[in-house]
């Protein structure tokens, strides 16, 4: 009976949920070494997985000649318009591809240079 006791009080402690944190920081700190792109993200950026990016992004790039399979996805901040731009990174690339994403579209941003 002691052991359910136990497994009851770890079972209630995994499932409850994390207290509370403070807000993230500003920047967040990428090490230089570890993917292509910045070393520091602006505020409202984020690093996220390939899958996590929205089906029409990925389909775009998948789907467009001369793309590539990225090995960083920056997501930024929604800008004024709702749309969300996501940068993708490749140590293959000398630069990266600016995908826009607003209303279920996606569309390849012209180069940065």
């Amino acid at each position: 009976m002691r052991s359910l006791v136990v497994i009851a009080a770890l079972f209630a402690t995994a499932c409850s949920p994390p207290a509370p944190t403070a807000e993230a920081p500003v920047t967040t700190e990428i090490p230089a070494t570890s993917v292509p792109g910045p070393t520091q993200l602006p505020a409202g950026a984020r690093d996220i997985v390939w899958g996590d990016a929205p089906q029409a992004v990925r389909d775009l790039v998948a789907t467009t000649p001369n793309t590539f399979l990225p090995d960083r996805v920056i997501q930024q901040a929604p800008g004024a318009d709702g749309s969300v731009i996501y940068e993708l990174w490749s140590a293959s690339a000398s630069e990266p591809i600016d995908v826009s994403y607003a209303n279920g579209q996606a569309a390849i941003m012209p180069p940065r240079h």
